[in-house]
């Protein structure tokens, strides 16, 4: 397998800055997850990495391999990228079974019809379509014509696998079971992937990394705990899980932690601060980074709950604290109600620039 690799790429369509000079390494055989809201890049720059997108400026290296350059007036034509490419709408012809679907690409090469017949067999039995060859697309769910797509795509053995928001057409339940049976196909083969997403708990439980873009830029890479635990600053925070946004009344940085007073001084933490930059702060805290308790301890502060709502497995509270209205999620089987005085200890946070 190969990796890929990003260098000052960029993307205009006419005033519009679709990707602004973003730079990237996906190591081989990596799982990585381009994350982001509608409109921030993302696929444009998938597109780009497949060649059907030609960028403004920048390079792109599959493996070892320069297949885009604006300088070096290089570029590679889709079909000689050895990519495999996975779309949101599936892209399944209506009138080919299942297995002529898949052998498409395969025909188009010209191989063997024993080669032919032994690859896309291989490859339907790896995602779980063994027995469904003769069914044409109308006879399968949402699902299984996803496998058909995802199938075809691989069948061609490539060295990169793209995914642009594949799973996204699927109902709930479908879309979670999806997203372990690619992962594990991406695990089995080993295959390099880059995967499009806006959904963030898609993007958490599949990839190696992630890279969350905003407005034509990357905001953070990392592990999906270095962006939930450490987010690089307010747009990852927010955009990851969900958050409390709280303004220090005081902040003595020593390295990468720092000492924080909040809730008119009267709370006094010591909290991550990966700070790059200088500015403006603000403290990130995580709902479920929140203890609650009916009596004071050190290292609390006192609250009241303005709203509780039962989500099954959890409790989510919205927590008056010194005129600042704080979100918990308790996993506790305490219940309180709302008008109750509760003390809050807050078990992590971290400092980022505004």
């Amino acid at each position: 397998m190969v990796g890929i690799k990003l260098v000052n790429l960029t993307k205009v369509f006419g005033k519009v800055t679709a990707v602004d000079h973003i730079n990237l390494e996906v190591e081989d055989g990596e799982f990585m997850t381009l994350l982001g809201p509608s409109g921030c890049g993302k696929t444009t720059t998938l597109r780009m990495i497949a060649g059907l997108e030609v960028p403004t400026e920048g390079e792109i290296y599959i493996g070892d391999r320069l297949v885009s350059s604006s300088i070096k007036k290089v570029f590679i034509p889709p079909e000689r990228r050895n990519i495999g490419m996975v779309f949101q709408n599936y892209a399944v012809w209506p009138h080919m079974t299942v297995f002529d679907n898949v052998a498409y690409p395969l025909k188009i090469k010209k191989l063997p019809k024993d080669e032919i017949k032994r690859r896309v067999m291989d490859i339907l039995r790896l995602v779980h379509l063994d027995g469904m060859e003769n069914r044409y697309p109308h006879q399968l769910s949402g699902g299984q014509q996803q496998r058909v797509a995802l199938a075809r795509a691989l069948v061609m053995e490539p060295d990169i696998l793209l995914l642009d928001e594949p799973l996204s057409n699927l109902d709930a339940k479908l879309r979670e079971e999806m997203r372990f049976e690619i992962r594990a196909i991406q695990q089995k083969l080993g295959i390099t992937v880059v995967y499009v997403t806006h959904d963030q708990s898609e993007a958490m439980a599949m990839s190696d990394r992630i890279a969350v873009m905003n407005k034509g830029r990357i905001q953070q890479v990392g592990t999906p705990y270095e962006i939930y635990k450490y987010p690089a600053n307010t747009f990852v925070a927010g955009f990851i899980g969900l958050a409390n946004f709280i303004k220090p009344d005081k902040v003595e940085i020593r390295d990468d932690k720092a000492y924080v007073e909040i809730f008119n001084n009267k709370l006094r933490l010591e909290v991550a601060a990966p700070l790059k930059e200088k500015g403006e702060v603000v403290l990130i805290v995580r709902p479920m980074d929140i203890d609650l308790s009916k009596k004071p301890a050190p290292q609390t502060v006192k609250g009241v709950i303005k709203r509780a709502t039962f989500l099954g497995d959890i409790m989510d509270y919205l927590i008056d604290v010194e005129g600042t209205t704080i979100r918990v999620q308790d996993k506790s089987r305490v219940i309180y109600d709302k008008g109750e005085e509760v003390y809050l200890r807050i078990i992590h946070g971290v400092l980022v620039r505004l």
